[in-house]
This record gives structure tokens, C-alpha cells and sequence, in this order.
């Protein structure tokens, strides 16, 4: 093989091809077994001045030992960055890329180029890479809180039993891209749940698109939902528009109160779900989809499909991981550290300073039942910040609001546990269950073995305190 059959390799005039590759930065071509065809001014110069008539036609293993050009040419991929040291007087080390040259299918030649030399080039080299990927981390950050969750996991407060659990199932969940059902009273956080199982997941730099099916109007939903094309109808964007799903492409999609979503629009939802395409309003083709549904009711679904008010088919679609968030009056032990928590984000957000609140407070909020859940309690507080003039917080600053309410008044038992007797007994009961799955590595059949019941009757009270154990 001669330089010219080389140059005449690429799809340009040979004198431009050389001229390219002798402005590189140490360059050798080989023939098809490895033997010199062409090097460089540059390499020459490297290797301490050694010319191109002094060894074509040589092997370069023979010149080079850890040449990586042989392996190269056999497996016809390249290598990247590899380290050879420079034969002049001066020893530098040379990182250099191998390429195999294929042309029509055949192996017709190597190249191997010098990308950086010696180990200051490389370290700069590697800062500057290093420096790339923050920026770029960064950025991604950004765009994280743009178009991303706003809540994280550590924004759900609590130590009870019910958090901890819950919280697992919301870490398993994130590891997957199966749909989530979120079930939870009015109030009790559905979207804080939803928002960190995408900040938790691999879609966290991807969009997360919230819908609330009670918001739209019933006429405006499906051109919501799947968008419309351009004359779909009178007073159509020009041009057309995407709709959630579109916006939501490898992200998340959260459709909250879903069970306010009409059952002539739910066969489309399903449809959606079940084939990762959508139709437009309007449109002649699918377009396919990438995203990740989560969604949230207020209500339990399996009742309204129960009562026929919301499709059996769509809930079964739905419901493949279910996180029951559990109401505040059932973690009452929670309440102070929720209470320290909301006085910190209200100071801030309100430009107050409210110092503390005191332990007074704290016990008798934790005599109500809270049917607003943590939004109501939320409101409560800031009620109380803008009575308080940035005193610290006392029962004073609440007691009015509760006037008309019903305070529940505890035994000395209850005021140290929270619990009535038959709480007591049942969450020692869950605690025991969720232990002998854990112990078991979650199989059901030794956890009844363990406990003494049946495996029929583990499930019963799995459901019945809604422990996931995968």
C-alpha cells in the first residue's frame, strides 16, 4: 500500500488529506498487518527524530511493544486514550487513539493519532472535561427545577411508622416505570408523594407535567390530555397544539384527583396507557409516547368502580403500585416535627420571624383530628404567625380557631402513646407483621410460618394496614 492509495482512502484531493494530517498533532497510518505506511512531522518529532524512510515497512509492535494497534486491526474497534511513552530524549507520555480503517467492508488500513501529550496536556485535558460536566450538571439542575419535581423526599416530614413505610414503598417506586396509584384524604400530600417519586427516579431530568382532572373543564379535557391539530376545530390554535402527554415525553405525567376524570374520556386514558401512543384531536396518525404515569384520588377507586362510576379496566391499569398516604390524625406523633417544619418554610416564605412554638401548643394541637390534614394544619399555623407579631408561638395564638371545634381529651395512657387501646393493638400488630417479612426477606409463606397464622390470613391484614413488601 503507498501514501497515495492511503490519502486517496477519504473523499478528498490527496495534497488536502496530507495537509490535514500533518497539522494533527502526531499522526501514524499503518497498512492492513500493522506495518508503518506514514507518520508525521509531528511523530517524528516525538520519537526523537526518527524518520518515515528508517522504518516503513516495519512492524510498530516492534518499534512500539505496547502499541495497542494489533489489537486494533484484529478486532476492528478502536481504543481510546491509551499510553505510550515517546522515544526521545525527553520521555513523555503519549495518549493515543487507534482507529481501524474500513472501507467497503475490508480492513484496509490503521490510524493511530497522538491526542494529547504528556501528562500536564492530560490534566488540563481532564480539568477541562471535569469543568464541562459541572457546568453541565448544573444546567441540568436547572432545568431540573424548571421542569421537574419541586418537592423531594425529604420534604415529607415525620418519623412514625406510617411515613417510614410509606417512604420505601415511594423509594421502590422510583426505581421502576410502572404506574402509581397514590390514594389519600384531602390535604394529606398526594402531590408531595408524586413529585418525589420522579425526583427520585431515572426520569428526574425529564419534565414533570401535572394535570388536574377537577380543574378543566369536561369540553377542554381531551384536547388537554392528547393535544389537537391545526382546523381541529373553531378557535384552534393555528398550527395546532401539544397536549400534556406530548409535554410530559420521557418525563412524568401526575394526573391528580383522577376520579374526578368523565367515563367517556377514560377509554382514551386506557388506550394511551396500554399502547404508548396517542391520537391527537383532529390528527390522522399516533404518536408515540414515552412517559411515566402517576396518579392520585381522593377517594379509593376500587369503590367507585364499585359503584360503577369509574372503569373497572382504566383502576386494574392504574393501580400496579398503590401508596396509601396515611391522614394526619393517624400519626398524630408527627404533629411537632410537622409544626417545627411548617414555622421555618411560612418564616421564610412570609418574611417573618416567628422564633419557636411552644410545647404547650404542640400537645394540644395534637388533640384535634385534623380532617383538613396537613393543609389544614398549615393554615392553622400561619393564622397563628400573623397574631403571634413575632412572638414566639403559644396556645393563645391558637385557641380561638378551636373554640367550635372538638378537642379529644386523652387518658394519661393515650396522651403518652396517641392511641387508644385498639390503636395500640393494632399498630403493634402491623409493626410485628412487617418485621417478619423483613426477616424473611418479604416471603409471605415463612413470615405465617413465623407469626403462626395462614398465608391467606397474612394477606388479609397486609391489606387491611396496606404494607407493601414487594
Amino acid at each position: 500500500m503507498t501514501e497515495d492509495n492511503i490519502m486517496n482512502i477519504v473523499d478528498m484531493s490527496p495534497d488536502i488529506a496530507k495537509l490535514i494530517i500533518d497539522h494533527l498533532d502526531g499522526v501514524v497510518i499503518t497498512d492492513p498487518q500493522g506495518r508503518y505506511v506514514y507518520v508525521n512531522e509531528a511523530w517524528s518529532e516525538m520519537m526523537g527524530g526518527i524518520r518515515l524512510e528508517d522504518i516503513k515497512g516495519k512492524f510498530v509492535r516492534d518499534m512500539i511493544p505496547e502499541t495497542k494497534i494489533d489489537f486494533v486491526l484484529q478486532s476492528k474497534k478502536p481504543v481510546t486514550g491509551h499510553v505510550v511513552i515517546s522515544k526521545g530524549p525527553t520521555k513523555t507520555e503519549l495518549f493515543s487513539t487507534y482507529i481501524p480503517i474500513i472501507k467497503d467492508g475490508e480492513l484496509v488500513a490503521g490510524f493511530i493519532h497522538v491526542i494529547i501529550r504528556g501528562m500536564k496536556g492530560a490534566v488540563d485535558f481532564s480539568s477541562k472535561v471535569n469543568s464541562m460536566l459541572n457546568q453541565i450538571e448544573y444546567y441540568q439542575e436547572e432545568l431540573r427545577k424548571i421542569r421537574g419535581a419541586k418537592y423531594s423526599i425529604d420534604n415529607i416530614i415525620g418519623n412514625s411508622l406510617e411515613i417510614k413505610q410509606m417512604k420505601d414503598i415511594i423509594i421502590n417506586a422510583a426505581r421502576s416505570n410502572s404506574t402509581v396509584l397514590i390514594e389519600g384524604e384531602t390535604g394529606s400530600g398526594k402531590e408531595l408523594v408524586a413529585h418525589s417519586i420522579h425526583d427520585l427516579s431515572m426520569r428526574s431530568s425529564g419534565p414533570f407535567v401535572k394535570v388536574n382532572c377537577a380543574a378543566i373543564p369536561i369540553e377542554l379535557l381531551e384536547s388537554e390530555f392528547f393535544g389537537y391539530d391545526d382546523g381541529a376545530f373553531t378557535g384552534a390554535k393555528k398550527g395546532g397544539k401539544e397536549g400534556r402527554f406530548e409535554m410530559a415525553n420521557g418525563g412524568s405525567l401526575f394526573f391528580d384527583e383522577i376520579n374526578q376524570m368523565p367515563l367517556v374520556l377514560q377509554p382514551k386514558l386506557l388506550r394511551a396507557l396500554q399502547e404508548r401512543e396517542i391520537e391527537r384531536v383532529g390528527g390522522r396518525g399516533s404518536i408515540p409516547i414515552n412517559v411515566r404515569i402517576i396518579a392520585a384520588s381522593n377517594v379509593p377507586l376500587d369503590k367507585m368502580v364499585k359503584e360503577d362510576k369509574f372503569r373497572s379496566d382504566l383502576f386494574y391499569r392504574l393501580n400496579v403500585i398503590k401508596i396509601v398516604i396515611p391522614p394526619l390524625r393517624k400519626r398524630k406523633e408527627d404533629i411537632p416535627l410537622i409544626v417545627d417544619n411548617l414555622l421555618d418554610k411560612l418564616n421564610f416564605e412570609l418574611g417573618m420571624s416567628v422564633p419557636s412554638i411552644s410545647d404547650e401548643a404542640k400537645s394540644k394541637l395534637m388533640e384535634y383530628n385534623w380532617p383538613g390534614n396537613i393543609r389544614e394544619l398549615q393554615n392553622v399555623v400561619e393564622r397563628a404567625m400573623n397574631m403571634s407579631w413575632g412572638e414566639a408561638l403559644e396556645w393563645k395564638h391558637f385557641s380561638d380557631y378551636f373554640e367550635n371545634k372538638k378537642l379529644h381529651k386523652y387518658s394519661k395512657i393515650e396522651q403518652n402513646t396517641g392511641f387508644l387501646i385498639k390503636d395500640m393493638k393494632e399498630k403493634l400488630e402491623k409493626e410485628t407483621i412487617i418485621k417478619a417479612l423483613s426477616s424473611c426477606k418479604n416471603n409471605k409463606t415463612q413470615a405465617a410460618n413465623i407469626l403462626g397464622i395462614s398465608r391467606t390470613l397474612l394477606y388479609k391484614k397486609m391489606e387491611k394496614y396496606d404494607i407493601y413488601k414487594g
